[in-house]
């Protein structure tokens, strides 16, 4: 019956079918080579597909675009890996934090470290505003943090990607000069063309202080609300344990690991 659609499941046939939208932002999402479907988000969403009995699913690669032009149109869509912003809420339904993206850094080619660091203290408002020569890019309707997202309304760059590895490529061939990104994804891109010292990751003014958080977004329509209702219960489930620590440390630089772990507690508590 209609009313025990929160408590027992989907009611409706149409209704239990959950379209896991993904696209290829590693080490979080994996879409192609040997650590194909390994990534944070991969492996968090292969769990709670086991967990959310009733429902069948299936995913989808797109861009991330039109992901967000799907569940504003309603569709029966899922995403691991939103950051809530005031703008999303409007369409969308959050859960309670998945993981987290931290530490974030400028993002330079180790061959313009000097360059970079002769600008220090770095700042990306005095990049955006004083060094308009210096060439970056953002993914299209990503949010990164507050602060950096306020900038790149304020100041548009003059270029936008859809894919991560768009971007980094066009960093190593000089298309580029800097990226706003968090260091495990620079890293992970490194490696993958072969060139782990390829990039250097560089403090700035704004880099938020707090980790980001990553959570699972569905179209913000009752069928979407109901299933993030589950999902967050299998998260207060599942968050706790070290099986689930082990797959938000993943991918993890050795270095940044003591600042996930010394933020967990907080992330354990986080709503």
């Amino acid at each position: 019956m209609a009313l025990a659609f929160g408590a027992l499941g989907p009611a409706r046939a149409e209704d239990d079918r959950i379209t896991w939208s993904v696209y290829d932002a590693p080490p979080y999402m994996i879409t192609e080579g040997e650590n194909r479907d390994g990534g944070i988000f991969d492996r968090i969403r292969h769990l709670l597909s086991d967990r959310l009995t009733g429902y069948s699913s299936s995913t989808l690669n797109v861009p991330f675009p039109r992901i967000i032009t799907s569940l504003k149109n309603g569709e029966t869509w899922c995403f691991v890996g939103g950051v809530r912003t005031p703008e999303r809420e409007g369409f969308a339904a959050f859960s309670r934090p998945v993981a987290m993206f931290y530490p974030l850094r400028i993002i330079v080619p180790a061959s313009k470290r000097a360059r970079f660091e002769g600008l220090e203290p770095l700042s990306l408002h005095a990049l955006l505003t004083d060094h308009r020569d210096l060439r970056t890019s953002v993914l299209r309707n990503r949010a990164i943090a507050p602060s950096v997202d306020a900038l790149f309304r304020q100041y548009p760059p003059g270029q936008t990607h859809s894919e991560f590895g768009e971007a980094f490529r066009m960093l190593l061939n000089d298309r580029l000069d800097y990226l706003v990104e968090f260091s495990s994804i620079a890293a992970y891109n490194a490696r993958q063309i072969g060139e782990p010292g390829a990039f250097v990751g560089l403090p700035f003014a704004e880099e938020n202080r707090e980790p980001v958080f990553a959570r699972v977004m569905c179209a913000g329509t009752p069928w979407g609300r109901a299933v993030v209702a589950r999902i967050d219960a299998v998260l207060a489930a599942e968050r706790p344990g070290p099986a689930y620590r082990s797959i938000v440390e993943a991918w993890t630089a050795a270095a940044d690991l003591p600042r996930i772990r010394a933020v967990y507690d907080t992330f354990l508590a986080s709503e």
